[in-house]
């Protein structure tokens, strides 16, 4: 238990020093850029795997894939419009949308995420009232709550959320 608890003010220590490293640093984003090239990758991953995916009946006008491909070859030509029209901007001086972003958040929400990833994937596994209480105290902690309380109203709300499903409604949670 203390090494467990040695550990976790190394790892707050560690976390400390990136958020001092990262405090005030940002990023440019160009979303009228990024989001048609993501687009554009989507939709050519999709007629890549399209053929392995979807299977056609000989002999047939319309097939399971006529659709989808008609709205892949749409999403293709409107993310090519779209880059073709800022391109266009950037070589004429023009003016295109800029997006700061803060790396500091963006991280903070990132491994929120992570968390949460690892909370759904958790649940199968060890079941819902053990990986709740295990996300609930781990959300707390990285808030960095100090008061007992607060992990104890959690504890106990994990505990008689599960109890009230699992034997009062008789729904068993995952």
């Amino acid at each position: 238990m203390n090494s467990f608890l040695h550990m976790l003010k190394k790892l707050d220590g560690k976390v400390d020093r990136l958020g001092e490293s990262l405090e005030g640093r940002s990023v440019n984003f160009y979303p009228s850029l990024v989001g048609p090239l993501v687009f554009l990758a989507f939709a050519v991953g999709a007629f890549l795997l399209m053929p392995s995916q979807v299977k056609v009946q000989e002999n047939m006008a319309t097939t399971a894939r006529t659709f989808p491909t008609l709205l892949l070859q749409i999403m293709i030509a409107g993310s090519v419009v779209l880059l073709v029209t800022e391109i266009a901007k950037i070589v004429r001086k023009a003016e295109i949308e800029v997006i700061r972003i803060e790396l500091l958040t963006e991280i903070k929400a990132l491994i929120i995420l992570v968390m949460l990833v690892l909370y759904a994937l958790a649940m199968p596994l060890i079941g819902f009232i053990v990986s709740s209480l295990l996300f609930s105290v781990a959300m707390l902690y990285y808030f960095r709550i100090k008061k007992g309380t607060y992990y104890l109203i959690v504890v106990i709300s994990a505990l008689v959320i599960g109890v009230i499903f699992r034997y009062l409604l008789g729904v068993r949670l995952p």
